[in-house]
């Protein structure tokens, strides 16, 4: 069975935490949200609302759109990156917690045996954790939420233990039908400059097209 995923949770109201979305990763523009009972209708809304642009069909009137969950857990704001590329951001991640005093980022991706941890507090990274196929590298000071992990090994166990420690719901352990808000964000990254290029290599899509199934389930 494998699973991949990443968020990105800060202690704030869910809505703080949306609104910060296009000051911490300014590229996103802001393209309408809804709200969705569950993960299961999550999926199925982004995968009706992302759109992917390659560079080279790219135009200022011909954008792609990304597309993020949010939802409230307890004293914790919780943001679904299915792309894994705003969970990784260190300059985004620093400066969300510079204005919420903590952040954290929690990434699986088990085909490719890979999982990371990040821990941010007042806008520098105090923690970080990452396993690539089973070697476990780590920075910073144990935090108290890590009593009880092993030194040696950070994979999907521990990563539900870690999150439990620090009073965050697994994804696979959320209520069926917890309230989550699907939000779509247009990408306003320019990349004319890449269709001008005399010796440009082949575009890449601007963003990996959808798994096929939902990210954040066991399988």
């Amino acid at each position: 069975m494998g699973m991949h995923f990443g968020i990105v949770a800060v202690k704030a109201e869910v809505g703080q935490l949306m609104a910060a979305f296009a000051t911490s990763w300014p590229r996103h523009e802001p393209a309408g949200s809804t709200p969705l009972a569950g993960l299961e209708a999550l999926d199925t809304w982004m995968r009706a609302t992302q759109r992917q642009v390659t560079a080279a069909a790219w135009s200022v009137d011909n954008r792609g759109t990304d597309t993020f969950g949010f939802w409230q857990d307890g004293e914790w704001a919780v943001m679904l990156d299915p792309s894994y590329a705003q969970a990784s951001d260190r300059k985004a991640l620093a400066a969300l917690s510079e204005r919420f005093g903590l952040a954290l980022s929690f990434i699986i991706e088990t085909s490719g045996g890979c999982a990371f941890f990040d821990a941010f507090a007042q806008g520098r990274r105090v923690r970080h954790l990452q396993s690539i196929d089973g070697a476990v590298t780590s920075e910073g000071e144990r935090l108290p939420q890590e009593a009880g992990l092993p030194a040696s090994a950070y994979y999907m166990d521990e990563t539900e233990q870690l999150q439990r420690a620090f009073g965050i719901t697994p994804l696979e352990r959320l209520p069926a039908d917890q309230p989550v808000t699907g939000a779509a964000y247009v990408d306003r990254t320019d990349y004319g400059a890449l269709k001008k290029a005399p010796q440009a290599r082949a575009p890449a899509p601007v963003a990996a097209p959808a798994p096929r199934r939902p990210w954040w389930r066991f399988w």
